[in-house]
């Protein structure tokens, strides 16, 4: 029995049109209660890869993010998207973008006009950061709280 139950799901499904309307981030198809394994296995994985389809459904945008940065830590969207080295700003939003968005790395670089590998590595060099020093933690934090409260 458990053998044909693949080709049954198959033959269920193959008058949709689009399934990709119809799937679980284009990964799966199926029952409510299907999808819902599948969403216990994968979205605990999502936030820390690079497979945007993986990631739990986002409430925050660039847009947002970027407008509470600026209303929270009291700064000029310019300072965000400035280019000097050693900006936390802009590392800060390159960190919550990447952790807090679907946006895959490529897509990020192009907003802050940089290569997908160096958006991953600015992230990985700021969240290290944190860990060390106290205020760009508390900073961090503050926009976080922030964006959690919307």
């Amino acid at each position: 029995m458990a053998k044909n139950r693949p080709l049954t799901h198959v033959i269920k499904y193959q008058n949709i049109k689009d399934p990709l309307k119809e799937s679980y981030h284009h990964i799966a198809l199926g029952n409510e209660t299907f999808i819902e394994k599948v969403k216990e296995k994968i979205e605990p994985l999502g936030r820390r890869r690079e497979i945007p389809s993986t990631r739990s459904l986002s409430k925050y945008d660039v847009d947002t993010i970027i407008t509470k940065m600026i209303q929270i830590l009291n700064i000029e969207r310019s300072m965000i998207f400035d280019k000097k080295r050693g900006n936390l700003h802009r590392s800060l939003a390159i960190y919550l973008i990447k952790r807090f968005t679907p946006l895959s790395l490529s897509k990020i670089g192009e907003l802050f006009k940089m290569d997908y590998s160096a958006v991953s590595q600015a992230a990985k060099r700021f969240e290290q950061k944190s860990e060390v020093n106290d205020e760009i933690k508390e900073n961090m934090q503050k926009v976080i709280t922030a964006l959690k409260e919307i």
